[in-house]
């Protein structure tokens, strides 16, 4: 049953080259993956706290494919290489987009007049749960990740999704609140930071 993905692709996530981590990552098909560098062990949690096991297929990537391939509302619970847990919600399981196609249209036109409002990091809360969702215009980029003491500012923890056309990439990370210290990794088309 496992690996669900093959080697070449998790090999192209784990070198921070794919320009959209959402189509491996998360929920599809009543399999949930992330890729958690610094683990040791991963765990679906449900809403009821049930905990089930995720299994490593390739180093720092897991999986778990549900029984009857229906994935209710998760968290991960994460059991570091050192020892410490922490429980978080997947951002990859947040299929949200902070730039509208009006945004979109008015920003390819060079008229939208408050872009402060989309661009950078924002508080948001999406579904309940509070977090900060960032955006950056880097249409150059062959990939780009956000940074910070939340991720042991590994490129490879926290990369984000490019929006077809205008080169926006964006990402909503649950748990992060104002204030947070964070940059933008940005690698060219040759994969130079």
């Amino acid at each position: 049953m496992y690996p669900t993905i093959a080697r070449e692709t998790v090999d192209q996530l784990a070198a921070n080259l794919d320009a959209d981590p959402f189509i491996i990552l998360g929920v599809h098909d009543g399999i949930v993956r992330t890729f958690q560098p610094w683990a040791s062990a991963v765990w679906v949690v449900d809403p009821e706290n049930m905990l089930y096991p995720m299994h490593e297929s390739y180093p720092g990537f897991f999986e778990w494919v549900a029984p009857d391939r229906s994935v209710f509302a998760y968290q991960l619970k994460i059991l570091e290489k050192e020892g410490s847990t922490r429980l978080i919600h997947d951002p990859y399981s947040f299929s949200v987009q902070q730039c509208s196609p009006l945004d979109m249209h008015l920003f390819g036109e060079g008229n939208h007049h408050r872009l402060w409002e989309k661009l950078g990091a924002h508080p948001s809360t999406y579904n309940g749960i509070s977090g900060v969702h960032f955006s950056v215009w880097a249409p150059s980029a062959r990939n780009v990740s956000v940074l910070g003491n939340f991720n042991r500012w590994d490129g490879r923890v926290h990369q984000m999704r490019r929006l077809e056309g205008m080169g926006i990439w964006e990402i909503f990370i649950p748990g992060l609140s104002p204030g947070e210290v964070y940059k933008f990794e940005i690698k060219n088309s040759q994969g130079h930071i």
